[in-house]
Formats: structure tokens, sequence, C-alpha cells
């Protein structure tokens, strides 16, 4: 499986080549600077835990309006994941 090759600048990226989690950031001369770090940012675990909490309710959940709304949560939490910064 081949990972995504251009990272997102000014968000945590996923390098699977270095196996560390990358932040880009772009100086005013349009220089890249690189952070690395082993860990998954904060952020990342504390969304990957609230997204395990939403499947488990959408997984018990017979209401049809009730999935709706968590559903929709999910799809909020997903993207907050995909569009993560870096952490002030």
């Amino acid at each position: 499986m081949m990972g995504r090759r251009l990272f997102t600048p000014n968000r945590w990226n996923w390098s699977q080549k270095a196996e560390k989690w990358v932040y880009i950031k772009i100086n005013k001369d349009g220089k890249k600077l690189y952070q690395y770090q082993i860990d998954p940012p904060q952020e990342f675990i504390n969304l990957t835990i609230r997204m395990k909490e939403l499947n488990k309710k959408l997984l018990k959940t017979t209401d049809p309006d009730e999935n709706a709304k968590i559903f929709n949560e999910l799809m909020k939490v997903s993207k907050k994941m995909q569009d993560m910064g870096k952490p002030s």
C-alpha cells in the first residue's frame, strides 16, 4: 500500500516512509519547515476517542432521527480530523 507523497502544509500529516507525524509550515520565503514527532498529536487522540464513542452510539440506536444526528456528528469529527492543525 502506498501512502500519499504530498503533505498538506499547516496541519499534521502521517509520513508512512518516516513512520512519524510531520507538521509542515511554510515560512515567509516559501521554504518548508518540517517538525516530526513519533506520538500522535493530542488532537488526533481526542478525535479518535470521540469517533469511537459515536460509532458505539450509532450501532445501538434504532431511532432514524437519532441515527442521522449521530451520523452528522461523526462526519463533523471526521472533517476535523482531516483538517487537524498544529496545536498552539
